[in-house]
């Protein structure tokens, strides 16, 4: 905060570089408009249905990747492009079949696919063999399932799991920056840019960062819960 004073008294403008005053005079602004409450909730539902449907899709992909070879050789490539592809190709690409509203949904389950993937296919690949054959034995499928596999794959899924968390927010506010859907941070964001408001700019992106750490402290906290009830 210090810093962030200096700063703003050495640009000495509102415009090129708002003060922390001016900037929480402007949270509270947007937190008393119906506008804003609908802007942040669109983008955090936003951000849980793609983070939601990435970690599906990854773990689908995981155990097929994991368990056939074919599948791997042909399906790993793939994670390699979507990796190496920049947010802002998928959502200008995405923009051509889906409406705005959608785009940033599909983008987020994107990025969250290989991150997912790749650890959860690890952990598979890693399993004790010993273990596993006398689960086999000894343990229904089911069973087998719950005591034996899940308990060596869930540690590395729940850590790349919250991980991923924070990218799925940098790509949903990138997303919507680019494909402007009617509610969204990222389109409050675009008209503050537009309009040179930026202190309001400082709010947006203050709230983002406050958002997207309360989600992944919670997120954190349901997964420990997870893996204690689950131990």
């Amino acid at each position: 905060m210090l810093i962030w004073q200096l700063l703003s008294m050495l640009f000495d403008s509102s415009l090129l570089f708002p003060t922390p005053k001016e900037t929480i005079r402007s949270i509270l602004r947007i937190l008393e408009t119906a506008t804003g409450w609908r802007s942040i909730g669109a983008t955090v539902l936003r951000i849980l249905c793609g983070y939601l449907l990435g970690c599906v899709c990854g773990v689908l992909l995981a155990v097929l990747t994991a368990h056939t070879k074919v599948f791997a050789w042909l399906l790993r490539p793939l994670r390699t492009v979507i990796k190496t592809t920049p947010i802002t190709s998928f959502a200008l690409i995405l923009l051509i079949t889906l409406v705005s509203d959608l785009v940033p949904i599909a983008v987020a389950a994107i990025v969250v696919v290989p991150m997912i993937w790749r650890t959860t296919e690890e952990a598979i690949l890693g399993l004790d063999d010993k273990l596993a054959e006398m689960g086999r034995v000894f343990l229904s499928p089911w069973k087998h399932l719950r005591f034996v596999s899940l308990p060596q794959i869930l540690p590395q899924f729940f850590a790349t799991a919250s991980t991923a968390l924070g990218f799925a927010w940098k790509a949903v506010i990138t997303a919507e920056i680019l494909a402007l859907p009617k509610r969204g941070i990222g389109n409050q964001m675009y008209l503050d840019k537009v309009y040179l408001d930026t202190a309001d700019l400082f709010a947006w992106t203050l709230l983002v960062i406050i958002c997207s750490v309360s989600i992944e402290t919670l997120l954190g906290y349901l997964l420990k819960k997870a893996g204690e009830r689950h131990d």
